[in-house]
């Protein structure tokens, strides 16, 4: 027997059955369109050139290239990440980017012919935000949306460390290094010229890092000036709650004014070859940067310094604890203009104390 409900009964449940598939409808609409699955295949990138908000559901992995190939060429994509456009969240989902030798990790830039005129800056993706994951590369490359890792002329590195010197006599030896010098100089000069001349022709781009554990280690050990784990060109950058490690002794490069350095822990370990100006953050234009409650741990050879600096305003470093150095080492130096620093806070540890806090920031 059929029973069926009085016609007022039905129809008072039509509008909250209505109601509930509505609703379940527009929250599954929600979902799906609040964070767009990645799903990653071994040697092949990502690529972002759509606003949007991306979850990362595995690993993503770029794998060595091998040495046996006879062209030379990698077969491997260069860069895991590529995000080319503006407004674009990339959660990692506590997932990895894993690179190789022939990549680097995740690249915010969008490239093209402007990437050679003076007007670089104005073209490159803004409001990007990269968080909650982890990033190892040994390719020293990191995150990298700036520029040249160059502050000063003596990060292009040895003039002759990559000719062949063996049977040239002193002479020889002299003119081919000052050859070399005056190709590192056109190339310096030129690098620069690509860059904005003071802090405020920087556009403000808002890029922020968060949660990431970086570990970028350079396999091919040379004197010029190593790319660090992040790059970055623009106002208003924001690295917070990363646990950043380089083989090098440079960990951040930072161009542009407004950038919030705050509750890291950063390792440079001082294993590449130390350059003058190298310290674990590089300040381009950096005026009005603030750089507090971090962790910064300095070993083996790299300078004992905290910051260097170049062209750059006022800056604010406070409550700070520097593993490695002492009172008399300087939290800050300026290589390119004067330096104007607000400080309070900082201590000073040895080394030896950040073994035994490591885990805490892993």
């Amino acid at each position: 027997m059929t029973v069926s409900l009085p016609v007022f009964l039905r129809t008072s449940m039509i509008g909250p059955c209505t109601a509930l598939l509505l609703q379940y409808g527009v929250q599954a609409h929600a979902q799906n369109t609040a964070c767009q699955p990645l799903l990653p295949e071994r040697n092949k990138n990502i690529a972002l050139s759509q606003t949007g908000s991306y979850c990362l559901q595995a690993d993503l992995e770029i794998r060595d290239h091998s040495e046996f190939l006879i062209d030379r060429r990698s077969g491997r994509p260069s860069e895991a990440l590529d995000i080319t456009h503006d407004n674009i969240r990339v959660d990692l989902q506590d997932n990895a980017v894993r690179v190789g030798n022939a990549s680097l990790g995740i690249r915010i830039e969008n490239r093209g012919k402007s990437n050679y005129k003076a007007d670089y800056n104005s073209r490159q993706p803004k409001q990007v935000v990269i968080k909650n994951g982890r990033l190892s590369t040994t390719s020293s490359v990191g995150i990298y949306s700036g520029f040249y890792e160059l502050s000063i002329l003596s990060d292009m590195g040895n003039p002759l460390e990559r000719a062949s010197i063996k049977g040239k006599s002193k002479e020889e030896l002299l003119n081919l290094s000052n050859s070399f010098r005056e190709r590192k100089e056109w190339i310096f000069k030129n690098q620069l010229a690509l860059r904005p001349s003071k802090a405020a022709d920087y556009h403000e781009r808002n890029i922020r890092i968060e949660n990431m554990h970086i570990d970028a280690r350079e396999l091919n050990v040379t004197s010029r000036a190593h790319a660090g784990a992040i790059n970055i060109q623009g106002a208003g950058t924001i690295i917070r709650n990363c646990v950043i490690e380089t083989d090098g002794s440079t960990a951040l490069w930072l161009f542009g004014p407004d950038a919030i350095i705050e509750d890291n822990t950063i390792i440079v370990n001082g294993a590449s070859p130390v350059r003058e100006a190298d310290a674990p953050i590089r300040l381009h234009h950096g005026d009005g940067a603030i750089i507090r409650n971090n962790r910064i741990v300095i070993k083996d050879g790299a300078n004992r310094r905290g910051i260097s600096v170049f062209d750059t305003g006022e800056i604010t470093v406070e409550k700070n604890t520097f593993y490695g150095m002492t009172e008399k080492d300087d939290v800050a130096k300026a290589f390119t203009g004067g330096l104007e620093l607000k400080e309070s806070g900082s201590r000073f540890e040895p080394a030896c104390k950040a073994v035994f806090a490591k885990r805490e920031w892993k």
